[in-house]
């Protein structure tokens, strides 16, 4: 495996430095990275948005989900694997035309970076749904994501991801804080 720069140091090349300390050590190495904490997961009321969260086998709603996050750095990217209470959650994250790029199952989102304060933004830009082809989904039926994560102490990050669907409202949601932990190659 050869990998030049940690993915979301060369997304964000210059502004790389502004992010705070625990998001460097979660983003920056070229080493298998873990973390764990207790995250709240909501899922949205829309009869649609329930019957959505089954199909896609999402983590079920709960106060305080014990959750661990694993990433794994690929030559092509990063292998993320998210467990809240035994439901996995697995996406692959790639550098595609200067943005972040993130797979899950059939779809696909990019996301400009931007880094500010310490804390650091995903600003969706687009989303695909991906079978043997890629089609861009027009922005006014794509699932959006708003995700951000921000500094909350020396090794602590608070982590706030949310998707809705158009129409529909809140799909699924999850926030709290994580802390970044033991990393090895």
């Amino acid at each position: 495996m050869t990998v030049t720069a940690p993915l979301y140091a060369q997304i964000l090349g210059g502004s790389w430095n502004q992010l705070a300390e625990p998001l460097r050590r979660l983003h920056g190495t070229d080493s298998i990275t873990r973390a764990h904490g207790n995250l709240r997961i909501e899922h949205g009321r829309h009869p649609l948005a329930r019957l959505l969260a089954r199909m896609l086998r999402l983590p079920q709603p709960t106060a305080a989900a014990e959750t661990q996050l694993v990433v794994v750095p690929r030559a092509d990217g990063e292998h993320w694997q998210r467990t809240f209470n035994t439901h996995r959650l697995e996406t692959l994250q790639y550098p595609c035309d200067g943005e972040l790029a993130e797979r899950f199952g059939a779809f696909e989102f990019r996301f400009r970076l931007e880094a500010s304060g310490g804390s650091l933004r995903f600003l969706q830009r687009e989303a695909f749904a991906c079978w043997h082809v890629r089609l861009r989904i027009p922005a006014r039926f794509a699932p959006r994501v708003d995700a951000r994560e921000d500094p909350a102490g020396p090794e602590r990050i608070q982590v706030e991801v949310r998707v809705t669907l158009p129409w529909v409202g809140l799909l699924i949601s999850y926030a709290g804080l994580i802390e970044v932990g033991e990393m090895r190659s």
